[in-house]
């Protein structure tokens, strides 16, 4: 009976499994494939039996797949990350640097900018709507960042993006993943507030959709040039998320 009962106390786990970060799936393909995927399956509802259905159907089910490959794809953690450095590396960020993820959903921007400026500032603000199945939606984004464990040096703080509490020229790099792109209204007014609360000299990085990040490249970036000197215009890729990069000169 003995060794039964050490049998049993051998077999029980001596301590708890280390928590784990958990990061919502990100893609800018999803309204996209969504509109595919409808397209796909009317012409199976309508049952049309011409030719030219069937051809329809191949493709539209290709690029289907193909794009459901893609958001699998850029939500592992290596994508997630990479597009993270990617992010950060122009901002020229040290310590004593302070960082601004605006929108920031699960807050991974937020995490790689405290591990990036160790000493500094990161604030990770975002708009959370509660629900009853999450009444406090914004509590996996704080876990996060204590998992990841910056939770000395990231702040996480719900703020509406069109007024956003912070002074302005405050911070040395604004940042944001897809956070346009999940925005239905008012975005001009949104990237503008972020450019307000930039200091002379930051850098405002953003990874969109492809129809954002034109908008922004070609749209709101240039009339604003001359009310915030904006320079540095860039529109570039990490595999497949546009990014727009622009630099605060004044």
């Amino acid at each position: 009976m003995a060794f039964l009962r050490r049998k049993t106390t051998d077999q029980q786990p001596s301590a708890t499994s280390p928590e784990k970060a958990v990061y919502s799936a990100e893609s800018s393909q999803s309204p996209f494939m969504v509109g595919l995927a409808f397209l796909w399956v009317l012409p199976q509802l309508i049952q049309l039996g011409t030719s030219w259905s069937r051809v329809l159907s191949l493709v539209i089910g290709f690029f289907v797949v193909a794009g459901s490959a893609m958001m699998i794809l850029t939500s592992t953690p290596r994508y997630r990350v990479g597009l993270d450095n990617r992010l950060i590396s122009p901002g020229g960020l040290g310590r004593g640097s302070r960082a601004l993820n605006a929108m920031c959903g699960t807050g991974s921007l937020a995490v790689s900018l405290g591990n990036a400026i160790r000493q500094g500032e990161v604030i990770a603000t975002d708009r959370w709507k509660p629900s009853k199945r999450m009444p406090d939606p914004a509590k996996r984004t704080r876990d996060n960042v204590r998992i990841e464990g910056v939770d000395h040096i990231v702040r996480v703080q719900e703020a509406d993006p069109l007024a956003l509490p912070y002074r302005s020229g405050y911070f040395h790099y604004v940042g944001s993943r897809f956070g346009l792109s999940g925005t239905r209204r008012r975005r001009r007014e949104a990237f503008t507030e972020m450019l307000r609360v930039l200091r002379p000299g930051g850098y405002v990085a953003l990874a969109e959709s492809v129809p954002v990040a034109l908008w922004l490249r070609y749209r709101v970036l240039p009339p604003l040039a001359s009310e915030y000197r904006v320079g540095e215009l860039r529109l570039s890729r990490f595999r497949f998320t546009p990014i727009v990069l622009a630099q605060k000169l004044s």
